[in-house]
């Protein structure tokens, strides 16, 4: 089978999708003329300041000198007032929501200089934070090399040792569900230790069920390791799309918060009595005696910017998902033999910023959404605990935008591949994993689980190793007590850096997998063999699984049931 086959050249591509590329470029054209039109007319007094802040607290930024703002108070009492009989003749609770404490304070007798000592005062033995970055920055080099390093040694473990790494993430996950179990047990906590030991069980369970899927994952990690490595420019393609991202990022958060100085000081509705340095609610709460009220306009814009960023962002992982699926196409249906594999990821690359980038437009357009849509119904869900009814539909929401994001992930791979519209790609790889793959949930779920893990812990390891080294010579430097804080703040540095890196090495690792999941349900569809180790573990779990069902059926089958009132014998069905 001729690569042409598979991978579709520049002469079976057309432009695909061009109006989300439009409404794409469209809408991070608009956040950016808006934002900077706001930016030269930003009035000159506006909360950004500290002593704004505190004459938001206290009042002088909205009460005025001849009193009055008590005709003002004295209304939101009698509004709130009546608002309570109100929900009280209703059966419903009273108060809720009406008024929040105070932003700098948190009593009336506490004065802004109090407020700000309690936060900002200096106490006996603190870090310095200009001393300890003047002192820490070695760590932080040695940190970025280190971990950089550990993601060398990564691959090459998962290369050669894939296997013994997917088990042993699996046998360390019920272990450590064990361990729990038994220190509960002996803490004498029965709710918890029956928590954990349920959960050992299950992890047995999955691992013994899926037992062959994790053998398959172990096979699909070791060739996406090598396909990694032929094509090592995809590292730095994904580098480079994450810095277009930011440089959108910054001066969008930028213009967002610039956005947000056109406004006004208005009394605060939930104000009811003027205090010392801050007003009271109706339940005699601390409140800010003014609230900053933003232009009608600006919550529309900070809307847009919102969008904006998550679509950029989304873009920004759909060009990666498309780029990385395209080269892998590439060098995974490459003729035996072959070792140059230049030109591969610059040709993707074409494609997707080329006739597929309304594909790309689209499909992250359908992740921002689905984001938008959790954060919405994780902010339903928090607001009505205990309402059965609305944790059911957040559930069945949630298997939703699962679904969703799981045929997207696999539509943009079969898009990099063919150059189908985004619709039709999803349509052609479900109907493609469908024939192929009965399992498929298994073998893409358990490679994302496992990284994850294994990142997790070689994170942690490094963070452990760094806290030990340098507690040595701080202790020595510094003293126990400071030398302790200093080791302390740099193994948590370290470990931030190492989970950092690792793990985006390990995201590219799993585009990686994907697509060469793809690739193995093109190769099954078509009877073809392109990467004999990879064919050899799937045909070797199939079987077993073919066996493992015709036993069940024959042990079904030999095996009589008789009805209570009849003398003939019925047999369960095949």
């Amino acid at each position: 089978m001729s690569l042409d086959a598979v991978y579709a050249p520049d002469a079976r591509r057309s432009r695909r999708d061009s109006c989300w590329a439009i409404a794409f470029a469209l809408t991070t054209c608009a956040t950016l003329g808006v934002g900077l039109a706001s930016s030269f007319t930003s009035p000159s007094k506006a909360p950004t300041s500290l002593d704004t802040w505190t004459a938001l607290r206290t009042g002088a930024a909205c009460f005025d000198a001849d009193g009055g703002y008590e005709v003002v108070l004295a209304a939101n009492r009698a509004r709130i007032a009546s608002e309570m009989r109100l929900t009280a003749s209703l059966g419903f609770g009273a108060g809720k929501g009406h008024g929040f404490r105070s932003t700098l304070a948190h009593d009336a007798g506490m004065s802004p200089a109090g407020a700000l000592g309690a936060t900002t005062g200096d106490s006996k033995g603190a870090i310095d934070g200009k001393t300890f970055l003047h002192k820490a920055w070695p760590w932080v080099v040695v940190a970025f090399g280190g971990a950089f390093l550990l993601g060398s040694f990564l691959m090459t473990l998962l290369k050669y040792h894939a296997r013994s790494v997917v088990w042993g993430v699996m046998y360390l996950k019920i272990s450590v569900l064990a361990v729990l179990t038994v220190l509960t047990a002996i803490a004498g906590q029965l709710t918890g230790s029956l928590l954990c030991a349920l959960g050992t069980l299950l992890a047995m369970l999955t691992t013994y069920l899926w037992r062959g899927e994790l053998d398959i994952v172990a096979s699909m990690i070791s060739v996406s390791t090598q396909g990694l490595r032929d094509n090592p420019h995809l590292v730095s393609v994904t580098v480079i799309l994450q810095v277009l991202a930011m440089a959108y990022l910054i001066p969008v958060v930028y213009l967002m918060a610039d956005a947000t100085q056109h406004g006004e000081a208005t009394i605060n509705k939930y104000a009811v009595e003027s205090g010392t340095d801050v007003c009271l609610g109706y339940y005699s709460q601390t409140v800010d005696c003014c609230r900053w009220e933003m232009q009608s306009w600006v919550v529309s814009y900070l809307t847009l910017g919102l969008v904006s960023g998550l679509w950029v962002v989304a873009a920004a992982l759909e060009a990666r998902l498309y780029i990385i699926g395209g080269t892998v196409c590439q060098w995974y249906f490459a003729p035996a033999g072959t070792t140059d594999f230049k030109g591969t990821t610059s040709r993707s690359l074409k494609h997707a910023f080329g006739p597929s980038f309304g594909t790309i437009c689209y499909g992250s357009f359908v992740i921002t959404m689905i984001e938008l849509l959790k954060r919405s119904a994780e902010k339903m869900r928090r607001e009505n605990r205990g309402n059965i009814l609305v944790c059911l539909c957040t559930v069945c929401l949630d298997c939703v935008y699962a679904i969703i994001e799981y045929i997207s992930r696999f539509a943009m791979i079969q898009a990099s591949m063919t150059g189908e519209a985004f619709c039709d790609a999803a349509r052609t790889i479900t109907d493609l994993l469908s024939r192929n793959f009965l399992l498929a949930y298994g073998t893409y779920a358990f490679p994302r689980y496992i990284l994850t893990a294994v990142v997790f812990i070689l994170s942690v390891a490094f963070g452990y190793l760094a806290y030990a080294m340098s507690s040595v010579g701080y202790s020595f430097s510094e003293g126990v007590y400071i030398g302790s804080a200093y080791a302390n703040a740099v193994g948590i540095m370290c470990f931030i850096i190492a989970y950092v890196v690792l793990n985006f090495s390990v995201m590219i690792l799993l585009n990686v997998v994907d697509s060469i999941f793809v690739c193995y349900a093109i190769d099954k569809d078509r009877n073809a063999v392109h990467h004999p180790d990879l064919h050899s573990v799937f045909a070797e779990v199939n079987e077993k699984q073919t066996r493992a069902q015709e036993e069940a059926d024959d042990e079904r089958a030999d095996a009589p049931l008789f009805k209570a009132n009849t003398n003939k014998a019925v047999y369960a069905s095949m």
